[in-house]
């Protein structure tokens, strides 16, 4: 899953980020009741439509695609029949953790790529949030796509190696893998993170004062018809798991 580092420009529709934020609990809420079928399906289909309205169509098109092959298998394998139960059983578990995860992921990739950092801290400021939480979230969410940067770097330096992540290579030489390529990832992952709270701190983050920003973070009417949606949406995953 590739992330961007910036907030996408463009897009039919601009959303404030507490209204990302709060997409963000209510995926983790049908997440947490996600056997009540209906509603994941309506949290997916919402979420990937709201992807492609703020400009990350081809990803929307991406996950919907993903999203709709996954069930389709799982389908087959339940209606088949045939097969090793125990084998049908690790796949059906498999694609069910998996179907789990997509509204939790799917509004965590939202609030990352259609949105800056900067406008992300000025609506945490706009919160009232003591800076204990907002300079951890910033830097966490920063962190994440410099990650993927760093993937990408480790895992072609180690195939200038001949070290291959093929999965084929992985199963046959499991603690190579570990040494060659986790080892290193992790190794600049805590080098990236030190250097992320640096520079946050270095920008005054950290600063007692009212800070001011060029961002305008301002609470609109799609942003409401919005809440209204995905938080029916939550209520009625949380109601029908209950039931």
């Amino acid at each position: 899953m590739a992330f961007g580092l910036y907030g996408s420009g463009s897009g039919l529709l601009k959303l404030d980020p507490r209204t990302k934020l709060l997409l963000f609990c209510a995926g983790i809420a049908v997440s947490t009741f996600s056997y009540n079928e209906c509603a994941l399906w309506m949290y997916c289909a919402a979420m990937c439509a709201l992807l492609a309205l703020c400009g990350e169509k081809w990803f929307a098109l991406k996950c919907g695609a993903l999203i709709a092959c996954m069930e389709y298998l799982r389908y087959r394998i339940i209606t088949s029949g045939t097969g090793a139960p125990a084998l049908t059983g690790i796949l059906v578990a498999l694609i069910m953790m998996c179907r789990y995860g997509f509204p939790l992921l799917l509004s965590l990739s939202f609030l990352i790529k259609t949105t800056r950092i900067s406008q992300l801290i000025a609506a945490l400021s706009a919160l009232h949030l003591p800076l204990f939480v907002i300079i951890p979230l910033s830097v966490m969410l920063r962190f994440i796509p410099t990650v993927q940067e760093e993937w990408d770097g480790v895992r072609k330096a180690m195939a200038f190696r001949g070290i291959s992540l093929e999965p084929g290579a992985v199963i046959r030489a499991p603690f190579k893998t570990i040494e060659y390529i986790l080892i290193p990832l992790l190794f600049s992952c805590i080098s990236v993170m030190d250097e992320l709270a640096s520079a946050s701190l270095a920008r005054g983050l950290d600063a007692e004062r009212k800070r001011t920003s060029y961002e305008t973070v301002k609470m609109r009417f799609p942003d409401y018809i919005i809440i209204l949606l995905f938080v029916g949406i939550a209520f009625y995953a949380a109601v029908g798991g209950m039931s």
